[in-house]
């Protein structure tokens, strides 16, 4: 029987060994265009959306496209299974979750819903209406979890005031923060800007929360057209990184900025290549299709795992990244860089 892991993450490549992976729920409505996706998607994807919003996707897709999109992301539960690392899995949305805020949505990107900082799960607030919901799906598992963990803490990101949906201007004030622009390096925390998911008043609240245990925020402000900072930013290992340059307004965060960086092109990074997830420090996941990527890597002398393919989940607008949330990794032996 494997052990369960205590909850806690300090970096993002010590030893993983228990993740949330996201499901694909065909009957799910398809939910109108909010701001952000309608910034972020393809003028062919954000038409695509208007046409069948409120439909289930079981009613535009066929069911062998159903059906491989549902097995790319079991093939990413089977990766990490086959190393070790328990998994867990949302359940679908009830019916009056499926309606809360914005009629819509599906618990496929595990990772922005529930930030995990050090000991700290954290509630997230999503400026998507329709993905304000997601976390519903997580918390029975996250419940019966936290229960045997009397010291972590479990806390959320105070909720947004309602609003209307807008697909022209940002959904409110927030505080929006949001997992995919959160990367955990030692006591030194990067959260991502790009105005189209965690906000300014997102990331002060995570500055109260965390300064009193002695860590640093850093605003890292993203080009307006990417989502969150895994879409451009990848960690490999202490001193090597992954990113496409161009969309870091400021240039790279001081706290990685001396690190040896593979470049990513927009292509790849709209494509999720720099969307990847460690195994462990140096033994990174990336699917297949992101050839060029993984033969940079290899380069670099990364131990690439690979040989299944997530460009179906990928249009939905996340990778491999996206659809994981660790909820345990092993305790750095040695400081994380910036500590």
């Amino acid at each position: 029987m494997v052990r369960t892991p205590s909850i806690g993450v300090h970096d993002e490549f010590a030893p993983l060994r228990e993740v949330f992976v996201g499901i694909f729920d065909p009957d799910s409505l398809i939910a109108p265009v909010s701001y952000s996706l309608r910034k972020y998607l393809s003028a062919e994807a954000v038409e695509l959306t208007e046409r069948c919003a409120g439909k289930t996707f079981r009613d535009v897709d066929s069911p062998e496209r159903i059906e491989a999109t549902h097995r790319q992301l079991e093939d990413l539960a089977d990766r990490y299974r086959e190393h070790g690392v328990v998994v867990h899995r949302p359940r679908r949305f009830t019916e009056h979750e499926a309606g809360y805020v914005v009629a819509g949505g599906d618990p496929m990107f595990a990772r922005d819903p529930m930030p995990v900082i050090g000991n700290r799960v954290i509630e997230a607030s999503l400026m998507m209406p329709s993905r304000r919901k997601e976390i519903f799906a997580y918390r029975e598992i996250l419940t019966r979890r936290l229960a045997a963990e009397p010291h972590t803490e479990y806390l959320a990101v105070p909720s947004p005031a309602p609003s209307a949906l807008d697909p022209i201007a940002p959904e409110g004030a927030g505080p929006f923060l949001e997992g995919g622009d959160v990367f955990v390096l030692g006591h030194d925390i990067l959260v991502g800007n790009s105005g189209l998911a965690s906000n300014r008043a997102g990331i002060d609240w995570l500055t109260r929360l965390l300064r009193p245990a002695g860590y640093r925020v850093h605003e890292v402000p993203l080009a307006g057209q990417w989502l969150h900072l895994d879409c451009v930013f990848a960690v490999i290992r202490p001193g090597l990184a992954m990113c496409h340059r161009p969309a870091f307004r400021h240039g790279l965060p001081d706290v990685v900025s001396d690190w040896d960086i593979i470049e990513a092109t927009a292509d790849e990074a709209h494509a999720m290549g720099c969307n990847t997830l460690c195994l462990a420090p140096n033994k990174v996941v990336v699917p297949q299709e992101h050839t060029r990527l993984i033969e940079a890597l290899a380069r670099h002398d990364a131990d690439v795992v690979s040989g299944f393919t997530f460009d179906l989940v990928s249009e939905f607008g996340g990778g491999v990244r996206c659809a994981t949330h660790p909820l345990a990794r092993a305790t750095p032996a040695t400081p994380t860089p910036g500590t």
